[in-house]
């Protein structure tokens, strides 16, 4: 699977952030932590 922005992700450092647009929606991203995994309690997607 091919995603555009998968380098820029994987790139952000701890505590940075990045806004992505999708469909003219934008959406503020940054890395989980596992704090944040559990506090969202929604589980998550993994992408090897």
């Amino acid at each position: 699977m091919s995603i555009p922005i998968l380098d820029q992700l994987t790139e952000l450092g701890e505590h940075e952030e990045t806004i992505i647009v999708i469909q003219g929606q934008a959406f503020l991203v940054t890395r989980a932590t596992e704090d944040d995994i559990e506090r969202i309690g929604r589980g998550y997607f993994c992408m090897d």
